[in-house]
């Protein structure tokens, strides 16, 4: 700043005179001068720099533009594997019950196990002779068949079916016995097994006996002949 420039208060100026004033008119002109020409020379020595601002800034604005379209992106994208954990979440969960369920069905200790024997088991009572408890487990087929919602399992189903039929396989096995050498004894046990199959009237039960005893005696006239 010019020394000689000296700005003078509001009580001084209302004493400075006319040549006074033109002069400090003059100063300020020169003062202002001086500050442009300051101003110019700045910009001239650091218009490096102001460029190097300028570019940096727009730099600056490209990137951050492109930060927030991608943070749109990666929000859309969060949703999505979000979507796509949940749905894992709930497949993960439906593949451990089902191990589970595997886990249980394996264990030997499981009454599965057991049910599954049970069609066998019903075959070997027939063929030994253990009518009562073939017949107690057909009894126990029908009892499942009644249960829809055991029966959905196809396992089950099966089984409850095969002791049902296997009622068949025992009726004809006491009607056998007709067929052959049989006391009274053993007659009687034999119809009162019979008798406690469903759905079979008395002159049924008489009829089957009677075509089984011919054919037991036809067995023994032809034994006679011969």
């Amino acid at each position: 700043m010019d020394p000689d420039f000296n700005f003078q208060g509001g009580d001084d100026i209302r004493s400075m005179g006319l040549e006074e004033m033109r002069r400090q008119k003059v100063l300020l002109a020169s003062e202002l001068k001086a500050i442009d020409a300051q101003i110019s020379d700045l910009a001239f020595n650091n218009y490096g720099t102001y460029a190097d601002a300028g570019r940096a800034t727009h730099d600056c604005s490209k990137t951050f533009g492109e930060m927030r379209d991608k943070t749109v992106d990666l929000s859309v994208q969060a949703d999505e594997l979000t979507t796509a954990f949940q749905e894992f979440r709930v497949k993960a969960k439906q593949l451990s019950d089902e191990q589970e369920l595997v886990k249980k069905a394996l264990d030997k200790s499981n009454p599965i196990w057991e049910l599954l024997t049970l069609p066998s088991r019903m075959d070997i009572c027939i063929r030994a002779g253990y009518y009562d408890l073939a017949y107690t487990l057909t009894n126990y087929g029908m009892q499942l068949q009644q249960q829809t919602q055991l029966c959905r399992n196809p396992l089950i189903k099966k089984v409850a079916d095969h002791l049902v039929e296997a009622r068949s396989y025992l009726l004809e096995e006491l009607f056998n016995k007709f067929a052959g050498p049989l006391d009274l004894a053993e007659s009687i046990k034999v119809v009162n097994n019979v008798r406690k199959m469903p759905y079979l009237t008395a002159n049924q039960l008489r009829i089957a006996v009677l075509q089984h005893r011919d054919i037991y005696l036809e067995k023994q006239i032809l034994d006679i002949s011969v």
